[in-house]
């Protein structure tokens, strides 16, 4: 375990912690480590759990379907970034989300329930740690109101601009790479994968931007 302690210490919930603090608060929160093959699933939606995780190695996607077997997906984290929160804090009582490693994927599972109520000891880095929690959490929200946002808008050219517009943002700069390839991009807009790359030529052909795999250059057109 001591090979991840200098990841962990930047993720966002242990970012406030020093190094001899840290093993002690994975203990307080009885941490173990589980792997996971590739295409795997982590958490299936509805399941009820206890633990909340943290990505050691690999990358994991958060996903949801429709009645319909739809499949969206919200969300790709790579080491140090968190998931399983929301079930295992019994805001909703199963989840509401499937949880899939994308590669072979090693993950630090925590009870949930050791990180809300301080322990017996008293420590007082605890307090830091809950902080953390609810800077996750709020992080979060604001990615899931960006998602709804995004599906809100009517055409799959106006759903594909606001997500690039807030990829660029983010990334301080009209040249980004995003975190999918187009059959995941597909699934992440809601929108058919042959439809988004019609677009993508499309747009492309017209001077908004230019592209190649999961790179994209928003030009001033698109910026407008």
């Amino acid at each position: 375990m001591e090979h991840y302690y200098s990841m962990l210490l930047k993720s966002p919930l242990f970012s406030a912690l020093s190094a001899e603090e840290l093993p002690h608060m994975l203990t307080c929160l009885q941490a173990r480590r589980k792997q996971f093959n590739a295409k795997q699933f982590i958490i299936h939606e509805s399941d009820t759990i206890e633990d909340l995780g943290v990505v050691l190695n690999g990358t994991i996607q958060i996903i949801s379907e429709d009645a319909l077997g739809n499949r969206s997906i919200t969300v790709k984290l790579g080491p140090g970034e968190l998931f399983g929160h929301i079930a295992a804090s019994k805001l909703s009582p199963v989840s509401p989300v499937s949880v899939m490693a994308e590669t072979d994927t090693e993950v630090l599972l925590l009870k949930f329930n050791k990180l809300v109520v301080p322990c017996t000891k008293a420590c007082p880095f605890h307090s830091r740690v809950i902080e953390n929690m609810m800077n996750v959490l709020a992080e979060r929200n604001l990615m899931m109101n960006r998602k709804l946002s995004i599906l809100s808008k009517r055409s799959i050219r106006d759903k594909l601009l606001t997500y690039l517009a807030w990829q660029s943002q983010d990334a301080q700069n009209s040249e980004f790479t995003i975190p999918f390839n187009r059959d995941e991009l597909a699934d992440y807009l809601c929108v058919n994968r042959s439809a988004l790359s019609r677009e993508i030529s499309n747009m492309t052909l017209e001077g908004y931007l230019q592209s190649e795999r999961n790179y994209f250059k928003l030009n001033t057109k698109a910026l407008a």
